[in-house]
């Protein structure tokens, strides 16, 4: 068994000893059954490759009794042999369906098995590395995204698909090679030598092949994070109008890509056409073998039989090879997997190794430390850094932004090592003690509260896995986030949607420090746990805290002083290492002390700061108002490929995707001509085989002689012919599907981005989805074009060609042969649509456990401070269980589509014989026609079979396309939006825009759950050039009024004007050109700073850029960064601290010169330092412009020209802070609040 397995590798012509510790790397969590499986499959498709080669056994000796049959008419016994020899056809046929369904069952269940398995230990392995594997660019989440999805679907149809038909062409080889020997040694010695001549050109391109893949994978990759990116921040791209940009990044990639397409096409040519050889290898042998039959006597049915199985066998090699595209790829896809699987994390979270103390107090204390971020090893972030924490006390740490104190956060939990120095607890290294266990007596609330898109429950308890719901209220309880929990449409089970998505900011932090408080930790630490919410909320969650953090050890790192004003010890941080430390009496009464500047400037800030916190309570109410709708859109994103039903697809239209092809028409004209002449070699060549046995039983020498002489010729012609046709054909034929795949790309980005917001709402439509879809869609139109209409011109013309053939040398046989095909080709019909219906099934369950993956790859920090890699693959499994229950439905069509076939073909053979006998006895025709006719149709029968194998690629094709046209079909609800060409079609555009806005009694709700409105009759009026502020509890409808303006969603009721004009009738795009938004949460792309500061304004000349730094006081900081302004910010900007994304966000919105300026919480993730900074920066530039700020700190709206209160979804008061304050009304309890 193993040495077969040996073949296939040897088979795979020699790929060098690495590749072949490739191949079998894939089988590697394959358990007992699969190895049984496995070897069960290989049986199966051992005995279905000999089976052809049993059959001309005995067609060997039918042709002899046929061939002398002529000469000697002594027809009885002649009769009786071959009604003896179509029985054994019967008898093959049964035995081999058998086989052929042990082929297709068990290598199909066997893939499935072993890919469920593989994803699962890869995201287990993805989830155990240390933080730091993360930051380095090797590991984007794109490409652990496509990995699990991309790969092991590779993976997947290699081993059920490919891998058995590889079996069957070996043993077909193998078995061809043994016959061919017995049936004729000295045929088969002089001709062993010529397989050579058929094995190396296919090895050569298959090097070459592989090389190639690997490049173009590479750059697909980057245009995929640059799409994923450009998606996952949508809101970003269209308030900036940058979709241009964008797809011009985008394009520029796809170049690349065409050109290694186009390489790959001119190699497959060489490769197919080079089995043209064999053509003229039929030629050697008709030459020697007719040597033979003249001086050595041996009999033409052997010498025939000897040279039909030597060329099966040789060709069989030839469809072999091809195939080890689909291995190299997949052991590329393998190595790939298995490398990251292998990965020693330098930290584990899951080793059980080291001390597990007695009992642990929480004492934590730094001793000069020194820390660099291994992806940025130039730049020192700690050095000698000193700290002691008393256990059960409060320790703070403030200090400017990026001067390393969430690394310090980091650092306790051992994402990192130290590079010098200890961290200790208890005294005790935290190297030594066991990680998984010092993690559990952790809890940890960060700015980024990252929530996975299951339900609050679930969400809570990846805190505790095991917590019962008493311990789930407490710990909500605890936390504050009890009361808005119950009032959600489904309580606890709500679905919070992708990465939270459908909560407000301050409902995501109250559920994340509930999540802390149930693992009832020793050592709590805060990362900026309030930063992003309003004042009321702000005091719940800081009352929540203050209880939680009561006899526990805390860490807090805060920017706001007032939230650590009650500390045991605050230390300032400055440069990487602590400057001051006291409690706060001490430090703000030392003269000139760092923490008493920092206090002075706060204080300048703080009045507001009351303010600013209720509301965003209020917007939070509202916002998870809005999101509530959408609660059902949590769970993972699915493909597009079965969409709802609600409305069913138009039919795939090919002709369309053909219009779309158009303009290579020369190049789709040439192709297809070449295929189709392609297509006639496969008859012709038959015609001339099944013609040349006649020869052999001639009885004259030279008529012998000058008949092989012919046939020869026509051989040798014909192996020219393939070669040159097949070049033509594949080059033509990619550059076609290269230039499509560019074109629907670029089509589909650029429809995808005129789509109004709401549609990337909905959860089919999640940037992750999106992304696979634009990627394996495209490519799938491709292989549509580029091998499957190659292969049906070729087929058809093989077909007609060989029917008409047929039919003129013997209608009578031709007619019957004719009539039973069509049952052959049903029974691939069959299968095909079979298994078609089900591997879409089957990948639309994938997709769910494929989204866990995802976000948990995105949430990585959390899923290890918490150590609930477990629970994630928990849910993993369980999302898997669907996938397992389709994959053993569609093994058992596999298995019994494929014996059912193959059993037919032989039956249908075995009557062909029997009925030819009849008419050679009854002198209607001769022998040589019999074998004329059988083989002519035979082999268009195989043709006709492969291009039903290609069957199942031709439905996966025909669903992508309905797919790629339905995007392209949609109209989007907002239109106007970028087109391609022309910047934006319908709609006006002013001379000039002054600024004013009005919006008159506005209704609105989130497309996403319209039950309940969030703006309610909402009037609001700015005169151009003043400043508005938005203030507010969260949730109230503040942020989503900015959304409004920027005309992301269109109002239900009511209208908003610009300049008197509804914005409805604008142009959008040249609309949102004069304005610029900041927003709480700044999207940084991956590239360099600059890069990100014209991503505004793309013409931006360098002196635009350093100016809008510098108004965003961002110049010094990014002069001091090693590269200046060509730094890489890393993806989703890593490489920066909050602050400084902050800024660089500024100046992305400031380059653009805008009349309206909307800032929505520009400066609440900030520190003192750089809130002040930011603030005068943004100070400055509303000089002049209409700018609505949403804010929860009161400071931070104190001189604005007005300041609106919103309430329930309407202005409930409206003045400047002095009037406001002054008439003691809700604005005046909001600051009072602050205060």
């Amino acid at each position: 068994m193993n040495s077969s397995k040996e073949e296939i590798e040897l088979e795979k012509g020699g790929m060098g000893s690495k590749e072949r510790k490739n191949v079998t790397v894939i089988f590697r969590y394959a358990d007992w059954v699969d190895i049984l499986l496995m070897l069960l499959g290989t049986v199966g498709a051992i005995g279905d490759g000999m089976s052809t080669n049993c059959i001309l056994l005995f067609a060997s000796r039918l042709m002899n009794s046929l061939g002398y049959g002529e000469i000697q008419k002594n027809d009885r016994n002649f009769m009786d042999e071959v009604e003896k020899c179509s029985l054994y056809f019967v008898y093959v046929g049964l035995a081999v369906m058998v086989l052929a369904f042990m082929e297709g069952y068990c290598w199909s269940i066997t893939s499935e098995r072993q890919v469920l398995r593989i994803r699962y230990k890869y995201l287990e392995a993805v989830l155990k590395q240390e933080v730091g594997f993360f930051d380095s660019q090797e590991a984007t989440t794109s490409e652990i995204i496509n990995s699990i999805s991309k790969d092991t679907l590779l993976i997947q149809e290699l081993l059920s698909e490919k891998v058995p038909i590889f079996i069957m062409h070996t043993s077909v080889f193998m078995s061809g090679l043994g016959f061919s020997g017995y049936f004729s040694w000295r045929l088969f010695l002089v001709a062993f030598p010529m397989l050579i001549l058929l094995i190396i050109p296919g090895i050569i391109y298959g090097k070459y092949l592989l090389y190639l893949s690997k490049k173009s994978y590479k750059e697909y990759s980057k245009a995929n994070s640059i799409v994923e990116q450009a998606l996952s921040s949508i809101k970003t791209v269209y308030s900036f109008t940058a979709e241009r940009r964008i797809i011009e990044r985008y394009s520029a990639i796809l170049d690349q890509t065409e050109k290694l397409g186009i390489k790959q096409g001119i190699a497959k040519g060489l490769a197919v056409g080079s089995t043209g050889i064999s053509f003229a290898i039929w030629a050697f042998l008709a030459w020697y073998g007719s040597h033979l039959v003249m001086y050595k006597g041996e009999s033409g049915g052997r010498i025939y039989a000897a040279g039909i199985t030597f060329i099966l066998s040789g060709l069989s090699l030839g469809m072999a090879l091809p195939d080890l595209k689909y291995f190299t790829e997949a052991s590329v896809a393998a190595t790939r997997i298995f490398a990251r699987i292998d990965r020693v994390p330098k930290i584990d979270g899951e080793d059980m190794k080291g001390l597990v103390l007695e009992q642990i107090r929480g004492e934590l204390e730094f001793e000069h430390v020194k820390f660099t971020y291994p992806s940025r090893p130039d730049s020192t972030v700690l050095k000698d850094f000193n700290l002691k924490v008393q256990a059960g006390k409060t320790v703070a740490l403030v200090g400017a932004s990026g001067s390393g104190k969430s690394t310090a956060i980091a650092l306790v939990q051992r994402f990192y090592d130290a590079d010098d120095g200890i961290v200790k607890i208890d005294g005790v290294d935290i190297k030594s003690l066991q990680l998984k266990w010092i993690r559990g007596k952790m809890g940890i609330v960060s700015q980024e509260h990252a929530l996975f898109g299951t339900s609050i429950k679930e969400n809570i308890m990846f805190g505790k896995p095991d917590a019962t719901m008493d311990e789930i209220i407490a710990a909500t309880m605890a936390a504050n986030a009890h009361n808005f929990i119950r009032q959600l449409p489904e309580g606890y089970e709500t679905k919070v949607g992708e990465r939270g998505a459908l909560l407000s900011g301050g409902q995501k932090q109250r559920i994340a420090i509930a999540r802390a408080i149930i693992k009832n930790p020793v050592i709590l630490l805060l990362d900026e746990a309030t930063s992003a919410l309003d004042s009321e909320s702000e005091t719940l969650v800081r009352n929540a805290l203050d209880q939680a953090s009561m006899g526990r050890t805390t860490l807090v790192v805060a920017h706001k002083l007032s939230t650590v004003r009650d500390a045991d010890q605050i230390a300032v941080v400055n440069g990487g290492c602590i400057i001051e430390i006291g409690s706060h009496n001490d430090l703000i009464n030392r003269k000139n002390g760092h923490y008493a500047r920092l206090a002075k400037l706060q204080r300048q800030f703080s009045s507001d700061d009351q303010e600013q916190t209720s509301e965003s309570y209020i917007s939070s109410v509202a916002r998870s108002s809005a999101s509530r709708l959408s609660t059902t859109k949590s769970s993972p994103a699915f493909f597009a490929s079965p969409l709802p039903d609600e409305n069913p697809r138009p039919p795939p239209s090919f002709s369309r995707l053909l219009s779309l092809n158009s303009p290579e028409w020369k190049q789709g004209t040439i192709a297809s001509f070449s295929a189709i002449i392609f297509g006639a070699v496969q008859p012709v060549y038959a015609i001339t085989v099944g013609g040349m046995i006649s020869a052999f039983f001639l009885q004259s020498h030279e008529e012998m002689q000058a008949y092989i002489r012919t046939y020869s010729l026509i051989f040798s012609s014909l192996s020219l012919i393939s070669f040159v046709v097949n070049l033509s054909q594949h080059y033509n034929f990619a550059y076609m599907g290269e230039r499509l795949t560019r074109r629907i790309r670029l089509k589909m980005l650029e429809k995808i981005l005129t789509f109004e917001t709401a549609w990337f709402d909905e959860e089919q439509n999640s940037s992750g989805a999106l992304c696979s879809r634009l990627s394996n869609e495209a490519s799938m139109v491709k292989s549509l074009v580029a091998d499957r209409i190659s292969l049906l011109v070729q087929t058809s013309s093989a077909v007609i060609i060989a029917m008409v053939m047929g039919l003129f040398v013997a209608w009578k046989l031709a007619l019957v042969m004719i009539a039973v095909q069509p049952l052959t080709i049903l029974c691939f019909y069959t299968r095909k649509v079979l298994l078609s219906s089900l591997s879409v099934n089957f990948i639309k369950a994938q997709n769910q456990s494929t989204q866990i993956a995802v976000e948990a790859v995105y949430n990585h920090k959390i899923v290890t401070s918490f150590g609930s890699a477990g629970k994630v693959l928990r849910l993993f499994d369980e999302a898997q269980e669907e996938p397992r229950k389709q994959a053993r439905r569609k093994s058992w069509m596999a298995g019994i589509g494929m014996g059912s076939a193959i059993c037919l073909n032989f039956m249908s053979w075995a009557l062909d014989f029997w009925y030819g006998g009849k008419l050679v006895e009854s002198g209607q025709i001769s022998a040589g026609d019999v074998f004329k006719t059988f083989f002519i149709l035979v082999s268009t029968g195989k043709v006709i079979a492969d291009a039903g194998s290609m069957t199942s690629d031709l439905a996966k094709g025909a669903t992508a396309v309905a797919s790629v046209f339905e995007v392209l079909d949609r109209k989007s609800l907002i239109p106007g939006s970028y087109h391609a060409g022309d910047g934006g079609t319908d709609g006006r555009k002013l001379d000039t825009i002054t600024g004013g806005i009005e919006m008159k009694k506005v209704d609105f709700a989130y497309p996403s759950r319209l039950e309940s409105l969030v703006l309610r009759q909402f009037c609001l009026e700015v005169k151009p050039g003043t400043s508005v502020g938005l203030v507010g509890r969260s949730g109230c409808g503040k942020s989503t009024v900015i959304g409004l303006i920027q005309r992301f969603y269109d109002v239900e009721k009511g209208s908003v004007k610009v300049d008197g004009v509804d914005i409805r009738d604008l142009d959008v795009v040249w609309y949102r050109r004069h304005m610029s938004l900041v927003s709480q949460e700044p999207v940084i792309y991956s590239g360099s700073v600059r890069d990100n500061i014209i991503f505004g304004k793309v013409e931006a000349s360098e002196n635009e850029v350093v100016e809008a730094a510098r108004a965003a006081n961002a110049h010094d900081f990014i002069s001091s960064l090693k590269d200046g302004y060509d730094t890489d910010c890393g993806e989703r900007g890593v490489q920066l601290s909050g602050g400084q994304k902050q800024r660089i966000a500024i100046a992305r919105a400031i380059i653009r010169n805008p009349t309206i300026l909307l800032l929505d919480e520009a400066t609440s993730a900030l520190d003192v330092q750089s809130e002040q900074l930011v603030q005068e920066a943004l100070d400055q530039i509303m000089v002049g412009r209409t700018t609505i700020v949403v804010a929860h700190r009161l400071n931070t709206i104190k001189r604005l020209d007005s300041i609106a209160f919103v309430a329930e979804g309407k202005v409930v008061e409206r003045g400047t802070y002095a009037r406001l304050k002054n008439k003691r009304g809700a604005f005046f309890n909001l600051a009072s609040f602050q205060a």
